[in-house]
């Protein structure tokens, strides 16, 4: 196959399961080898001490929730691409690639606030002084990497729109491969500690970040032409206000306040957080076919609106949350029937063994849930109805749960704290399950 035309699904029949898991299962790997990241600097932390294990975890999520405002609004590139694929539009493919690809530039002045973006949420999360300077150290170091992190959402998600997953894959688990020699020798042998597995992380992100432009620009110049830095027009701009900042804003509330829930838990003190953040590890393992669902599913949708066909468009969107709910039954029987055990792979501390068991069992209920509200989602998002998601997300998360958590927690410990979780992915899939079903979705335009 020549080297202009990857392996894609751009020609394949849209709607079927089939092409859902073909379009999926590379992504499936992609998020497995990110949170194979996470779970590589955990795995290292665990091995100096149980502040490390949580200091880190909480500074991943805030460096996340600093740059994910501009992550979630590239992302949508993918759906901007997949609409003018299924409208046969050449032209609007290299256009909106290039559109994206400006806007992904904005990660240099973020690089330059981005120390003290870090430090500021922090503070504000009054966690322990020992768990603050741990993380203050990891996260001044990982900030430098939002540039790269930038131009390879935006190259990776225009590959998405085409139906190209299998490269995403590959530099993923490059990521993962890169990071975790880089980490075992800067931690342990060199004895640089959470910076050493923070510079780790820093190259290999970067590495990630420019061989994906770089792919970008060579797979694709044969069929769509050059795919470059473009000036964007007012209306592009307004497009992008419309649809992306929206989706945007909604990743960044639902992260940040999952990071704010992270403090309340942290100002129980750092077994709680490590409790916490080592069943974290296991849920994200679990999401990987919701979150790989959920993106295959948009794409297609998208694809489907595009070529004028909302029913198929329809169709999709089901038949994605259906493969989702079926795959999270599977990962609630592992929390339910095997707690211990997986705590143990992290930490054999007798009081993290008990608390991590207690978070493993309010997460069980949420598992099924969570899967079909992140593909529904997903679909809204493909659609294009991301304002509505914007609302749904501010509410439950910041009117809901953040405030359940904090109400819940000095009074019933970590296990009353995620039961505030449990109430809002509750609310959450019900109100989008309910909005897909409505088809209102339609209306929306990019």
């Amino acid at each position: 196959m020549p080297a202009s035309t990857p392996p894609d699904t751009a020609n394949a029949p849209l709607g079927t399961t089939r092409e859902l898991v073909t379009l999926a299962w590379p992504l499936v790997l992609s998020n497995l080898a990110y949170t194979a990241v996470g779970f590589t600097d955990t795995l290292y932390m665990g091995r100096l001490g149980v502040v490390e294990v949580g200091a880190v975890g909480l500074a991943s999520l805030v460096l996340f929730t600093v740059s994910l405002l501009f992550r979630g609004a590239l992302n949508t590139a993918s759906t901007f691409v997949a609409r003018a694929l299924g409208g046969n539009d050449r032209p609007g493919v290299q256009r909106w690639a290039g559109v994206f690809l400006t806007l992904s530039l904005l990660g240099l002045p973020l690089a330059v606030v981005g120390p003290w973006l870090v430090s500021s949420v922090l503070t504000l999360l009054h966690a322990a002084p020992s768990i603050l300077q741990v993380a203050q150290a990891y996260a001044h170091v990982r900030i430098l990497e939002i540039p790269f992190v930038l131009i390879g959402t935006a190259s990776l998600a225009i590959m998405l729109g085409l139906g190209n997953t299998r490269t995403p894959m590959v530099l993923s688990w490059m990521l993962v491969i890169v990071n975790a020699v880089l980490a075992a020798v800067f931690v342990f042998v060199f004895r640089w500690g959470v910076v050493g597995a923070a510079w780790a992380s820093l190259v290999a992100v970067a590495l990630q970040g420019l061989l994906a432009f770089w792919l970008l620009l060579r797979l694709y110049r044969g069929e769509y032409g050059r795919m470059w830095f473009v000036r964007p027009t007012r209306e592009e701009l307004q497009a992008v206000g419309r649809i992306s900042l929206p989706a945007g804003a909604t990743d960044l509330a639902d992260v940040g306040a999952f990071t704010a829930f992270l403090g309340v838990i942290a100002r129980l003190g750092p077994t709680e957080l490590a409790a916490s953040q080592i069943a974290n590890q296991f849920a994200s393992f679990g999401f990987l076919p919701a979150f790989a669902l959920s993106a295959s599913t948009s794409s297609l949708l998208s694809r489907a609106l595009g070529a004028g066909q909302p029913a198929l468009a329809r169709r999709i969107g089901w038949r994605g949350a259906a493969l989702a709910a079926g795959l999270m039954l599977l990962l609630t029987a592992a929390f339910l029937l095997f707690p211990q055990p997986l705590i143990r792979l992290f930490n054999q501390d007798p009081e993290v063994l008990k608390l991590g068991t207690t978070v493993l069992a309010v997460m069980s209920g949420y598992l099924l849930l969570d899967g079909i509200g992140i593909v529904l989602g997903g679909a809204l998002g493909g659609a294009g109805d991301t304002r509505f998601r914007l609302l749904v997300t501010l509410g439950g998360a910041w009117l809901l749960m953040v405030p359940a958590a904090t109400w819940l927690a000095p009074r019933y410990g970590v296990g009353g704290a995620w039961c505030a979780a449990l109430l809002y992915i509750a609310v959450l899939a019900s109100v989008y399950a309910w909005r897909f079903w409505s088809g209102r979705w339609y209306r929306a335009r990019l």
